[in-house]
């Protein structure tokens, strides 16, 4: 039996081995703990079933005893880990403190009657084992046995209810190794077996946890991203507290940032004098969490973050660093590419909204020669409207007049007489004055240019540009003091893009020969044009109008007909 004490010594000495080198990092400690118990219960065992002296037998229950106690904790610890489960910290502590007592009377065998009354070599067989007769503390083992399978039971029947979360193999598994165990020292007991098979049962339960734990940890997700981050070495991390103490930081991190490589491991920060380092000042002292701050580093662009973990109730400052550098490359292609489409579409733009120009220009020119009494009006007007519309927003009208107002503004001009279209030529062109019918007839022409103009931009994205070249064609014969038409209107009631077109149109019509009159001198248009403010015009616009006397006059002097 010696030898398969010893056996079971060499196996659980390989399941050390085996869990260090193949899993190293990732994994509860107490997968190291449970693995260590195995080797110093069968340690033990091995050292009384080899004694043939008292002494030797009771040092050999004193190893078992050191590990024993513990190893039921930390075996139901990792089934829970295993599972999936966090076991209450109250029963943890519970159960540390049973077998804390459990492990100071067993190893006080010989000494004081606590656990042992007494206790007796006896060799039968050729077997070596320990004749105990049982005190008052030794009650605790059953209890505290009762308190870990009845843990362990509870945490396999959560996890068979968690079948989504939990593999199916590691939940039935975890309950045949309580099973083994449960009915090997049940056992042992009722059958009085002359050997001790509780060191096969360790040592197979071991062996099945780390064959779990083996296949958990291949198709751990979390962990093989871990691991996949951490061997790429995108990422580089720094901790410091907050008294400006390094706590660590990586290799990763030393290579972008080398000013690491002379600060010391727990000794506060004193030199500041890179722009890392600064920043890294800046986030301890504000705490800020949420700043992310671009570094450029050997032509890479680094992303560096900060955030604020709290450890041991002590706050750590956890500084990520991740090659930022495929990110920005492609995000600066998109804003280029973004910038380039832009002025493509900007220009389209710009040429859609020429030939739309070129358009409207067109179709009221079309409209103008069908008047053979208001030749070069159109053009004229428009010109009078940009000079001051401009005039307009260097003065207080800026603040209710806009820059692309004022532009659809004296886009819009063109068509204010659209409607004549609709005239009849014998009164379009009749060369003399309008009798009374044929005058309301001819007014007729402002509320019909206002419904072809809408129907022409009907399907226009443009709204703004709608709506104002409508209410020029519909009300720039209105008056300020509403005797004008065709509604009527009044004061603020007209709109000031019909305010506006009303005194270019006005002005026009006085310094251009009609057949109805001669033209009129520019002292004597500007001069009815101020006679009218108030009545015709709005005041305020009737005054920035006279302010722009000199260029006008010098728009008509150009002859630009």
């Amino acid at each position: 039996m010696q030898a398969v004490y010893f056996a079971m010594l060499m196996i659980s000495i390989g399941y050390v081995f085996f869990l260090l080198s193949r899993f190293q990092r990732h994994i509860s400690v107490y997968y190291i703990l449970m693995t260590v118990a195995v080797v110093i219960v069968n340690l033990g065992y091995l050292q009384i079933a080899g004694a043939r002296t008292e002494e030797g037998v009771l040092l050999g229950n004193q190893v078992y005893c050191l590990a024993y106690p513990f190893l039921l904790l930390f075996t139901i610890h990792t089934i829970a880990d295993l599972c999936k489960t966090r076991i209450p910290p109250v029963v943890t502590g519970l159960c540390i403190c049973i077998s804390l007592i459990i492990f100071l009377g067993a190893s006080s065998a010989g000494h004081v009657d606590w656990y042992y009354r007494s206790v007796e070599m006896v060799i039968r067989d050729g077997y070596t084992f320990l004749k105990r007769e049982y005190g008052p503390l030794h009650k605790l083992s059953p209890i505290y046995i009762v308190i870990t399978l009845g843990c362990g039971l509870c945490i396999v029947a959560n996890a068979l209810r968690k079948k989504k979360h939990v593999s199916h193999f590691v939940s039935v598994g975890s309950l045949c190794l309580l099973i083994l165990c449960s009915a090997t020292f049940m056992g042992e007991r009722m059958v009085g077996l002359k050997v001790e098979l509780m060191p096969i049962a360790y040592t197979v339960c071991a062996g099945g946890i780390l064959l779990m734990l083996n296949r958990v940890v291949t198709y751990d997700v979390k962990g093989i991203s871990r691991e996949a981050i951490e061997e790429s070495r995108e990422y580089g991390f720094v901790i410091c507290d907050g008294k400006f103490r390094l706590s660590g930081a990586d290799e990763q991190a030393k290579h972008w940032f080398p000013e690491l490589n002379k600060l010391k491991i727990d000794y506060r920060i004193q030199d500041f004098s890179t722009d890392f380092l600064l920043q890294l000042k800046k986030w301890v002292l504000t705490e800020d969490s949420q700043d992310v701050v671009y570094f450029e580093r050997e032509g890479r662009i680094l992303e560096v973050c900060h955030s604020v973990p709290e450890m041991y109730r002590k706050k750590l400052h956890c500084i990520r660093i991740r090659d930022d550098t495929p990110q920005q490359q492609y995000l600066k292609l998109v804003e280029r590419y973004n910038e380039e489409l832009g002025a493509q579409v900007k220009e389209k733009t710009a040429r859609l909204v020429e030939v739309q120009n070129d358009i409207i220009v067109s179709m009221a020119s079309i409209v103008e020669n069908r008047d053979n009494n208001t030749g070069g009006h159109i053009r004229r007007t428009s010109d009078v409207v940009r000079v001051f519309v401009e005039h307009l927003l260097a003065t207080d009208y800026s603040s209710v007049l806009t820059r692309e107002t004022a532009d659809q503004i004296i886009k819009a001009a063109p068509l204010h007489d659209f409607g004549k279209i609709a005239i009849p030529d014998s009164i379009l062109n009749k060369p003399g004055k309008f009798v009374s019918e044929e005058y309301e007839i001819m007014k007729l022409h402002a509320q019909k240019g206002a419904g072809i103009v809408a129907r022409i931009l009907q399907n226009s994205d443009d709204l703004q540009f709608k709506n104002i070249a409508v209410n020029v064609a519909h009300y720039h014969h209105e008056k300020w003091n509403g005797t004008g038409y065709p509604c009527g209107l009044a004061q603020e009631e007209i709109p000031l893009e019909a305010r506006i077109m009303a005194l270019a149109d006005v002005f026009d019509a006085l310094v251009s020969k009609r057949v109805y009159k001669e033209q009129f001198s520019y002292d004597k248009a500007f001069g009815i044009i101020e006679k009218s403010s108030g009545s015709h015009f709005d005041p305020s616009l009737c005054r920035a109008f006279l302010q722009c006397r000199l260029q006008i006059e010098t728009l008509y002097n150009s002859n630009l007909d």
